[in-house]
Formats: structure tokens, sequence, C-alpha cells
């Protein structure tokens, strides 16, 4: 009967507590204890998804010569022993002793979701091997010289149900900003990106209500603002189907606040919208009133930020028009900021973190029938950033599952933020950063998940690729 390996998770200091106490040693170099030998070599160590869901099996070829048994270090975060650039340890270390007689080991669902990667998370792990001799003399390692990483294997979605596609697409505001394609010469790249895909629903971010020429003058008398030039390219291009749940200000015309993009997109010919979201905030066609807060959630702020930095998430509740089936959909856009300073990063994640929390307490206010939420957007946060990932923690705790741990996964190793860039390459750690995503809640697991993208395109649309996911609600 196999053996299930003793998982330890604690920081850095209990480690070495832990040694003391006799578990399997986790040092970074062969000890320099007299008469103490270092274990024999490593060959290889290989890690594979499965062969359950939630399940990681790792494999390796050891000598096992003055060997007392191997530690697997796993972490969140890139990290390698002794680089001046990457910490010793990933955020969230968490460490697997296995015995000296073992050449595998299977890792539960449970014990990676103690490590940070549950199936719902689609957290990926980094990790380190290393064989232990530990004596009455002290102790010595061998580490395996190489960072690897793995994913855990998905979960498997239920067949039956309602089938719905969502996507989420940052398309980059219309104003004008130096070096990038005006929004006029971009919004048919935007509409047909959609259409390729054909969507039931879309998480819009920066699709603002200013002018559609990229004109920072505040006036939009007579002019084409940038919601509704892409609702006339889309049907231009055959989408004319496709509405939006809002298409006016927020706020009312001069108020001080960010960027009013947050905004959804929805299939007309598949679905109905439930909810009331007037575009108005009064009944008189003659007045410029051409403003409503309905359906948005104004987002926190830091205390020390001025009202331009407010910005809202938008919602609605949708449904099936064969089916009947109604759920919530959400488009939020997080605070952007980030620091190289570790204290200022944390206190930009912990923002994003209490703008989810804020987003959740008003649809767990709203939602008291317990509809499926599909929560979508740009975090502006994303697994490998070494200051947090909260946003997504956040998410992950209140029972949202991401859909990019879905059965099948297009393009998981490119960044789904471009940068206008005409060449995409897969990232020196392994993994894109997934700062657009689709979470749901009251919906497990996912067919298919697709980052958009093709890796040479010197015409993309957006500084963003549409993240698409399918689904079944139940």
């Amino acid at each position: 009967m196999s053996r299930t390996p003793t998982t330890v998770r604690t920081s850095v200091a209990t480690v070495v507590a832990t040694l003391l106490a006799g578990l399997a040693a986790v040092t970074t170099a062969p000890s320099a204890d007299a008469g103490v030998a270092t274990p024999g070599a490593i060959s290889s160590v290989v890690a594979k998804p499965g062969p359950a869901a939630g399940q990681v099996t790792f494999t390796w070829v050891a000598s096992g010569a003055s060997t007392t048994g191997f530690v697997i270090e796993t972490g969140l975060t890139t990290f390698k022993v002794g680089d001046p650039v990457l910490p010793d340890h990933g955020r969230r270390a968490t460490y697997f002793t296995v015995p000296a007689n073992r050449r595998s080991v299977t890792l539960t669902a449970a014990q990676l979701a103690t490590a940070g990667a549950g199936t719902s998370s689609a957290n990926h792990l980094y990790y380190r091997f290393r064989a232990v001799n530990k004596t009455a003399s002290g102790t010595a390692t061998r580490n395996w010289p190489y960072l690897q990483n793995v994913a855990v294997k998905p979960a498997t979605p239920s067949t039956t149900g309602t089938a719905l596609r969502v996507a989420t697409f940052n398309v980059h505001t219309a104003t004008t900003t130096s070096g990038v394609r005006p929004w006029t010469t971009r919004v048919p790249g935007i509409a047909r990106t959609i259409l390729s895909r054909n969507p039931g629903v879309v998480s819009l971010q920066e699709l603002g209500i200013g002018r559609a020429d990229g004109s920072s003058q505040p006036s939009t008398a007579g002019r084409l603002t940038q919601v509704r030039s892409l609702l006339d390219t889309l049907a231009a291009q055959g989408g004319g189907r496709y509405q939006l749940v809002r298409s006016t200000r927020f706020a009312a015309p001069g108020t001080p606040e960010a960027i009013q993009g947050a905004r959804i997109l929805y299939d007309s010919s598949r679905y109905r919208l439930v909810s009331s979201c007037p575009e108005r905030s009064d009944t008189n066609p003659l007045s410029n009133n051409s403003y409503s807060s309905s359906c948005t959630i104004l987002l926190p702020t830091l205390s020390t930020d001025d009202a331009w930095a407010r910005r809202r998430a938008s919602y609605a509740v949708l449904a099936d028009r064969t089916t009947g089936r109604q759920f919530y959909v959400v488009s939020a856009h997080l605070d952007q900021r980030h620091s190289t300073s570790y204290t200022t990063e944390r206190t930009y994640e912990r923002l994003r973190a209490t703008q989810v929390r804020t987003v959740l307490a008003r649809i767990d206010q709203l939602n008291t029938g317990r509809l499926p939420v599909v929560l979508s957007g740009d975090l502006n946060t994303y697994q490998n950033n070494q200051g947090g990932y909260d946003a997504h923690d956040t998410l992950v705790s209140a029972g949202y599952y991401d859909a990019a741990a879905a059965v099948t996964q297009m393009n998981p190793r490119y960044t789904t933020m471009n940068h206008f860039a005409c060449t995409l390459t897969v990232p020196g750690t392994g993994w894109g950063s997934r700062l657009d995503v689709v979470t749901v809640k009251g919906v497990w697991g996912a067919a298919r998940w697709e980052n958009v993208m093709a890796p040479t395109d010197c015409a993309r649309p957006s500084d963003h690729n549409m993240v698409v996911a399918d689904l079944r609600l139940p």
C-alpha cells in the first residue's frame, strides 16, 4: 500500500524548527557537518497532472545512496536558492517529505489546495526537489538544480445543463495614447475578435463613454462615442444581435471618476435582460441627464486617492431565451497600480482584494435566489506577482471557480496582456500571467478556456487578449 507523504506548510523559520524536531531537512546546500555524506545523484525529476482531479504525480530517478528521505518544495511564485534576483522560497512555500524508498508520489487534491493550487484556483505550482541525508552527526542535502512547474489535473465539468460561452475583453480606451493606433482603426478588429468566437456574453473593460475619435473634449454632442462605435461596427460585420446592458455614463458629466468602461455585451438572440438597468436617471427626454448609476457598483479606493481614482463594476441578470435559466454577469476592472516596493505593492494588492469583496457583498445582497454568477474582467494582478494575488485568492475563497482550470486550455502559457507587441513569447517562468479572468460561482468545472491570440500579429486591436470560457449552467 502506498503511503501519503507528510505535508508541512509553514514559514522558513518554522522549517528550521521542524528540522530540529526530526523531519526531513530543508537546506539549500550540502551541510559542512563532518562525517555526513552527501546524498547520491539525482538523475531526473518529472511531475505530471493527475491521475485524479486536483492531483499531481511526481516521479524521480535517484541512486538512494546516503539518503534518508526526499523533499518537494512548492511555491506559487518563482524561486531559486542563491539567486540574487529571485527569492529563496516562493509565495506560500509548502514542503512535502517523502520516504527514502520511494521514487514516486501522488499529492492529493487536499494537499495541493493547502499549497495554494486547489482545483478551482487554476493555479500551477513551481517546485524544487532535493535528497536529504539526516544523521545523528548532522544533515546534508543534494538539490536537483532546476526550478520546474506543473499544473493540477482539472475537474471534469458537467455535460448537462444550459451551455454558456463567456468572454472577457479589455479593449483599451479610445482616448488618444502615444504609440497606440486610434480606436477608429482598432474597433473593426475588436468586433472581428468577438464575432470569431460567438460568445453569448462578453464582459468588457475600458469601453468608455468618451469620443470614438480619441478627443479628450468632454462634450460628445453630435459625436460618436466609443460604446456606440463598437455596437455599430458589430452590426456592420453581421453582429447586430449584440447589445450592451448600459451604454451611457455611470456618473453625471463632470463628476470626478475614472474611466467608466466596465460594460456587459450580450447576444440578444440567445439571452434577454432581466435586470432593470435604466440608461438615464430621469424620464424627461428633453433633459441632458443622460447618465445613471443603475446596475453599477462603486469600488473603494485608498484614503490618499483623489476622486478621479474611483471606478465601477457593472452587473446584470440575464436569462437564456430557450431554457429560461437566469444568471448574474459582472464585469470588473480593478485598480491598475503596481510598485517595485514590496510594501507599496502589498497596499495595492489589499486594495484589489477589497474591491473584489465590495463587488461580492453587493451581488450576494442582490442574489436572493442564489443564481449562478459569472464574474469576469481585468484583475490587474497575476499569480507570479511576488507581492500577492489577493483579488484572485479572495474570489477562490468565496467559492468562485477560475475557468482557466478547464479540461481543454488554449494558449495558457502566454500572458493575456500583449502590450500591442507584434510577437508574443512564452515567459521564462513557463506560464503566462492571467490578468484577465472568467470566474463562476454555482458552476463547477469548465469544458474549454482560450486565451485568444496569435503569436505573431502586428495589428492587435487591443493591448489585452480576449479570454473565452465554455460553461454549463446547472
